[in-house]
């Protein structure tokens, strides 16, 4: 259907990689990224009424969530799209975090078009401008506006009460820092099981912060005496790297030990 569409767009930068021209580190990155596209191929299934795609190329990717051609207007709900596709999501860059990579990007609901030979539209453009001049740390951020409708709808549609009884302390799947909303990439590991069981992996939240801080910990000896950024309002390489240390050290599993899992799938309703 040549014309566009509602889509969620999330565009995903590795930082810190540019520099980086050894082969076996690049290969690596392309493969964490296409392997994770040919899952996203394989998990269309015919019960779902979305489909995905993942264009990756160097150390940048953009993943899109839209709906299957013929799906009535009823059946539409653009939240409960932003809501499976940011999560699925979460679970892509939770294994690129394991690997020791930073990762900044923007998620844009609006218009799109894609097809066999690429991509273009306002949301491809939203969500690259997200990333490049509106998230400056190591975030995947949203637009105040749809960060702000979609962080009020989650609150909406959970059960409040029934989460203060699972859990110790409500999990947000985004997260908001002073005025800036941006998804929770630990959103699987602080809400259901602290490890999550993959085909070829096992990502346990405190390896993965162990793995992360391996990075960080390095870069910032290496930026220690950078200067500030000359630019308002810009974060240093130091003061991005000390940002997202400060972020993983509170984040921990959240379910009670006393309460089994399978409670927390009537939390919310599958899309």
């Amino acid at each position: 259907m040549n014309k566009y569409q509602d889509m969620v767009v999330i565009f995903v930068d590795l930082l810190g990689t540019k520099n980086n021209v050894n082969f076996d580190d690049k290969f690596f990155i392309h493969q964490l990224f296409h392997s994770e596209a040919k899952k996203n191929e394989a998990r269309n299934l015919s019960h779902v009424i979305y489909q995905r795609k993942v264009y990756s190329f160097s150390d940048c990717a953009y993943f899109f969530y839209y709906y299957k051609d013929g799906i009535e207007e009823s059946r539409k709900d653009n939240m409960k799209l932003l809501q499976v596709a940011m999560s699925n999501t979460s679970i892509s860059l939770l294994r690129i975090i394991n690997a020791g990579y930073l990762v900044r990007g923007g998620i844009a609901l609006e218009k799109a078009y894609l097809d066999e030979l690429g991509f273009f539209g306002p949301a491809v453009e939203k969500a690259y401008c997200l990333e490049s001049n509106y998230s400056d740390v190591p975030m995947i951020a949203l637009s105040p506006e749809l960060g702000k409708q979609f962080y009020e709808w989650e609150e909406k549609n959970t059960n409040m009460e029934l989460a203060q009884l699972l859990f110790t302390d409500v999990v947000r799947l985004v997260e908001k820092d002073k005025d800036k909303y941006f998804l929770n990439l630990f959103f699987q590991l602080e809400q259901f099981s602290e490890s999550l069981h993959l085909e070829n992996e096992v990502l346990n939240i405190e390896k993965v912060k162990h793995n992360i801080m391996k990075t960080i910990k390095r870069d910032k000896e290496k930026y220690k005496d950078q200067s500030s950024s000359g630019e308002k309002k810009k974060a240093t390489i130091y003061e991005k790297l000390d940002w997202f240390e400060k972020y993983i050290q509170e984040k921990h599993n959240h379910l009670k030990p006393d309460i089994v899992e399978g409670a927390i799938s009537t939390l919310y309703q599958p899309y």
